[in-house]
């Protein structure tokens, strides 16, 4: 397990995936990041439709992201939180919940509200699409106007942005 483990969901890796925007997550989150075994499916499942998601294999092979599976502490919570989250949500949050110093190292990335409250209540760290380009910006490894095209894009495949311009939020027009 990484150092630091970066917990993806999903409809947030779908984003940068379905966005041409994978490098973002190469440069920011090598070898930290990960999905679940319910991650990697539901992926899977939108490679007919949508074939570029396939990219997954490339950053799984290149060991951008790590697959791990649930420990059976982990499914125990899984089963409970899927009542009302989709499985790639509940899979993160259970994979993240962790206790003592661990903890405070699992984030999880999902912009799903429900899954947001779900880890506020556990006490899990969390960030989102919109994090993750804020980060890059501010910390110099994208330009504004770039995490700006890939917004754009996002919101383009579907996804609901609360800003439109990332320029806005970091400060830098």
């Amino acid at each position: 397990m990484p150092e630091k483990g970066w917990f993806f969901d999903t409809v947030s890796l779908c984003n940068f995936l379905l966005s041409d925007a994978e490098n973002v997550l190469e440069h920011r989150y090598r070898s930290k990041a990960c999905i679940t075994g319910e991650v990697y499916d539901e992926i899977c499942a939108g490679f007919v439709k949508y074939p570029v998601l396939k990219k997954i294999e490339t950053l799984l092979n290149r060991k951008i992201f790590s697959l791990v599976s649930l420990s059976a502490d982990d499914r125990r919570l899984y089963t409970s939180l899927i009542a009302c989250l989709g499985r790639g949500e509940a899979s993160c949050i259970a994979a993240a919940n962790q206790t003592g110093v661990a903890k405070s190292r699992k984030v999880v990335v999902t912009d799903d509200r429900a899954a947001r409250k779900q880890c506020h209540q556990l006490h899990i760290p969390f960030t989102g699409t919109i994090g993750i380009l804020k980060a890059s910006v501010s910390k110099g490894r994208l330009f504004a106007d770039q995490a700006d095209i890939y917004l754009d894009r996002m919101i383009r495949q579907g996804f609901y942005s609360p800003v439109r311009s990332i320029s806005e939020i970091t400060g830098l027009i």
